[in-house]
């Protein structure tokens, strides 16, 4: 099963079988793609509420189809 690239600035929820408890059911955004020859190994999410990055493994995640415009982060 091959999963889609999700985006900068989609919106993510973090799945309840993710890694990191403490994350499980939030919703973030993507601002950082761990990509590399066409494989996409994780994504950098910004928790909503927090101010640092957290890093996903690609199945940790999904998209929720809210889009953030940029300026909407820096």
């Amino acid at each position: 099963m091959t999963l889609e690239r999700i985006d900068f600035y989609c919106e993510v929820e973090v799945k309840e079988s993710s890694r990191l408890p403490q994350h499980r059911n939030k919703k973030g955004a993507v601002l950082g793609i761990s990509e590399e020859d066409g494989v996409i190994y994780g994504y950098s999410v910004l928790i909503h509420g927090m101010d640092h990055l957290t890093f996903f493994e690609k199945d940790e995640i999904f998209p929720t189809g809210v889009v953030f415009l940029r300026s909407d982060f820096y």
